[in-house]
């Protein structure tokens, strides 16, 4: 092996003092700066050894904690001072540091907002707010009764002028406030038991309807009467209009304990086989009858689904199956689609002639029925799902609808099977979920089997 020769000795050398000294330069510039961060009172002034203590040296660049601090009565900020501009910052707040800074201690005296009943004599302590002067607050709900509304927030007792809730108010010191409320007159609409649940103004000129209630126990309400304590056949429904300026209506309640299955399985008497086609609630239907559901019993359907799966798959399923029945079967056909489709169905009167007309075709013996969208409960759709996603009134539209086109008058293609009132009137119960809730769309095992009977009567006369 050659030695080297000093020369390329000195040539290694140098070159290896050079690297150094490049890398070690870049570290020396490299390093971070360091910041000096004081804590001071509102004067500016390092007065005691507290705020000498919280002072600190820290990297440029690092995040620290402000220190905390209170007294009662008071709201404390740190204060930074940035030229003309100035930041508050409340203790205990992190704080990203880049230069030397300085903090001041500003503490500004807290003064209370109150809100009394309308005499004065009683403060809604659960309202109490506090805040420093030229503090916006903002007026809270007013208080009020089933038979009067709030107006507003008065400065005095039974003050004649008032500022509305919502309002924002610039605190100027302790401050109280009155509500104003005015006496509602109208319609009381009432509970079972003959409590007051709302009054209804109707000197307004609308035409007020009657609510929908969701009475969180799982029992219906079914509508209302003006005879307390009904359990069925309510004289109106929810969306209908009430039809005086006073009086009392009461709610009509059919309880869970109502709600008994029939004591047998009907069975087709006139047909051969009966197609049920529909969407989750047909399937509540095939659920509730499980391993008791007759053999010549059918159900086609989709969760979730209407016209468009119908037209798409559900009707050329439907009418393989019925291709398959002996030409001189009797077979009964049940349509209950639409529930999917209320906001929706223009579509559905002449594609369902065609359906039947389509089918009658293929077999001759082919009675076809439409089956009523059934009831829905909004207030319990609005608890459950917390907007209303189906109304009792687009449930009424649906179903004149259909009834009109399909199913009256000399070229009818249906019969209608108007289940939909005679749960309206005798009652039904909304199924429970896996959390307790009623999600007032579908329907317990035991109405699903009442609603199963229905047909089968109407079928079988």
């Amino acid at each position: 092996m050659k030695r080297i020769s000093g020369k390329w000795k000195g040539t290694f050398f140098l070159l290896v003092l050079s690297a150094f000294l490049v890398w070690g330069g870049s570290r020396e510039v490299s390093a971070a700066s360091k910041c000096k961060v004081v804590f001071a009172n509102a004067q500016g002034v390092v007065s005691t050894q507290t705020y000498r203590n919280w002072a600190r040296t820290v990297e440029a660049g690092d995040w620290i904690k402000l220190p905390k601090y209170s007294q009662s009565g008071y709201r404390c900020y740190w204060v930074l001072k940035n030229g003309n501009k100035t930041y508050k910052y409340n203790p205990g707040a992190n704080y990203r540091i880049t230069k030397n800074t300085k903090f001041c201690l500003y503490r500004y005296k807290l003064y209370n907002v109150c809100f009394y009943t309308e005499n004065g004599k009683k403060e809604y302590l659960s309202m109490r707010e506090q805040a420093i002067k030229g503090q916006y607050i903002t007026l809270p709900s007013v208080p009020h009764g089933t038979s009067n509304k709030g107006l507003g927030w008065s400065t005095t007792v039974r003050g004649k002028t008032y500022k509305k809730a919502g309002t924002k108010v610039k605190v100027t010191g302790n401050m109280r406030f009155y509500p104003i409320t005015q006496k509602i007159t109208g319609v009381n609409l009432r509970a079972y038991n003959g409590k007051l649940w709302k009054v209804v103004p109707t000197g307004s000129g609308k035409n007020p309807v009657f609510p929908s209630v969701n009475l969180g126990s799982g029992n219906m309400c079914l509508g209302w009467s003006r005879t307390k304590g009904q359990t069925s056949k309510p004289e109106y429904l929810a969306g209908d209009r009430i039809p005086s300026k006073s009086g009392n209506y009461y709610m009509v309640v059919f309880g869970k304990h109502m709600d008994k299955a029939p004591a047998g399985v009907r069975k087709p008497e006139n047909h051969d086989v009966v197609y049920f086609v529909g969407d989750s609630r047909t399937m509540g239907m095939a659920r509730a009858l499980g391993s008791s559901a007759p053999a010549n019993v059918k159900f086609i359907y989709k969760v979730g689904e209407g016209l468009d799966w119908f037209k798409k798959t559900g009707y050329n399923t439907l009418r393989s199956n019925v291709c398959k029945q002996s030409k001189n079967s009797r077979i009964a056909v049940v349509i209950n689609l639409g529930a999917n489709d209320l906001r929706n169905y223009s579509g559905y009167t002449k594609y369902m002639q065609a359906v039947a007309r389509d089918l009658k075709k293929y077999r001759k013996n082919c009675d076809m029925y439409y089956m009523s969208v059934n009831p829905v409960n909004s207030a319990m759709i609005r608890s459950y799902l917390g907007w209303t996603s189906r109304t009792e009134n687009q449930v009424k539209n649906i179903n004149n609808t259909l009834k009109s086109a399909l199913c009256s008058g000399s070229r009818r293609t249906y019969t209608y099977i108007d289940t939909c009132s005679f749960l309206q009137r005798y009652g039904w119960i909304s199924r429970e979920g896996h959390d307790g809730l009623c999600d007032g769309v579908h329907y317990s095992d035991a109405t699903s089997l009442r609603i199963y009977d229905y047909c089968m009567k109407i079928l079988n006369r």
